[in-house]
């Protein structure tokens, strides 16, 4: 199989390294970077991207703003996994995401649409209101104080709509979902928020529906149903005992979640997954019930290029996604030698595991960090108590 992968800042070169020891022929088209060096000995580097996209099969892209991507790709029917004009419209403006996501029943805090900013003066003159945000794109400015209030709005910019939101109390919580074109790929999972600087640890949800997901993510899908939108999404809820809300929606590939999401794949090859989301042809997927963690590696310092990567064996290779890391031998990734890094990204590489509960899983993912090494890395450190919090007070309100 024939995969296109299209990069900006290296997130999905994981999934190229990973599909090119399932034996596939994978190439990598960079949109911002030069790789001279990264994914030698494991991919091909595409220096004609309209080519590239006629052989494929379908098409990978960790980032967004690929308009002529997408019209390339639609001229040659090859979906594309994880990026599409209309969705990117939605990751750039908040009230975008607010008016669909209203519209779609999804819950989100008490919010009202404003045609400018001074339609929030009387606010500022009455005092009435004390937590809430102001949102334009994605520019979010917190107000539990009129004075900050005051500075906002010195900082909003004239005629251009703004989104006032409540400030809802209680827990941060992610939920990940994969959308086929035509529908959700059960199960959805739940996550850590804020995981790309925490580290993720997922949870498969036991029920077929529940409130977290019966008002929050799953009315999406009729949305993304509507343009054709295949890939992952998450959506970022503050959860208390009563009530779930929305604080944002991200819709495309996100590390370290979506790794840590694929370790939990069970018998079944990660090409086969992205096949079935590629094309609709599944509507479930076999996965762990075990808790699910990614941590993504980086370097600490800068002009690293050719230093060793030390530890990768055939054991824990299954459970690392290679990302800025290349080989001058031939046949290295079967042999398992020769990994150096390349300086052309800062992220090395995730490391996943699974385990029946949060130590389980901890101690195995630290444990594959601790023999995967190279000079001057740095990753999350308290990946369990990091997540110890959300997913305790979560459960004992019996909401997962």
């Amino acid at each position: 199989m024939k995969i296109l992968i299209v990069t900006k800042d290296g997130l999905a070169l994981g999934l190229a390294q990973r599909l090119s020891l399932e034996g596939h022929q994978v190439e990598v088209f960079a949109t911002d970077a030069d790789m001279q060096y990264t994914g030698q000995g494991f991919y091909t580097i595409s220096d004609n991207l309209w080519k590239s996209v006629q052989e494929c099969k379908f098409i990978i892209s960790d980032t967004g703003n690929q308009s002529q991507l997408c019209s390339k790709a639609a001229t040659y029917n090859k979906p594309i996994i994880g990026c599409n004009k209309i969705t990117d419209m939605i990751n750039s403006d908040a009230i975008k995401e607010y008016d669909i996501g209203h519209r779609l029943g999804m819950e989100f805090p008490p919010s009202e649409i404003y045609d400018d900013a001074i339609g929030l003066q009387p606010l500022l003159l009455e005092g009435s209101k004390k937590h809430y945000y102001i949102k334009y794109g994605r520019k979010v400015f917190t107000c539990t104080k009129p004075e900050w209030l005051a500075w906002a709005m010195y900082n909003l910019p004239i005629d251009r709509q703004v989104l006032l939101q409540e400030c809802a109390v209680g827990h941060d919580i992610a939920i990940i979902g994969w959308f086929n074109g035509l529908n959700w790929i059960k199960p959805f999972f739940y996550s850590t928020p804020n995981a790309s600087k925490i580290g993720a640890v997922t949870l498969l949800s036991q029920r077929k529906s529940n409130r977290l997901t019966a008002k929050t993510i799953e009315p999406f899908g009729e949305f993304l149903k509507t343009v054709d939108y295949k890939g992952p999404v998450t959506v970022n809820l503050i959860v208390n005992k009563t009530q779930a809300y929305i604080k944002n929606i991200y819709i495309g590939l996100t590390a370290p979640c979506v790794f840590a999401v694929l370790e939990g794949l069970k018998d079944l090859p990660l090409a086969d997954f992205l096949n079935s989301l590629a094309f609709g042809t599944s509507q479930s997927v076999n996965v762990t019930n075990d808790y699910i963690a990614g941590i993504e590696v980086q370097k600490a310092d800068s002009d690293m290029h050719g230093a060793p990567i030390l530890g990768i064996n055939k054991d824990n290779l299954r459970h690392i996604f290679l990302h800025a890391v290349f080989t001058d031998y031939e046949n290295a990734h079967r042999t398992h030698d020769g990994y150096m890094l390349s300086d052309e990204f800062d992220s090395v590489y995730t490391a996943t595991a699974h385990g029946r509960d949060l130590a389980e899983v901890s101690q195995r993912v630290y444990r594959t960090i601790s023999e995967v090494q190279f000079p001057n890395m740095k990753h999350v450190t308290n990946l369990q108590g990091q997540a110890l919090t959300t997913f305790t007070k979560l459960r004992g309100w019996s909401i997962i």
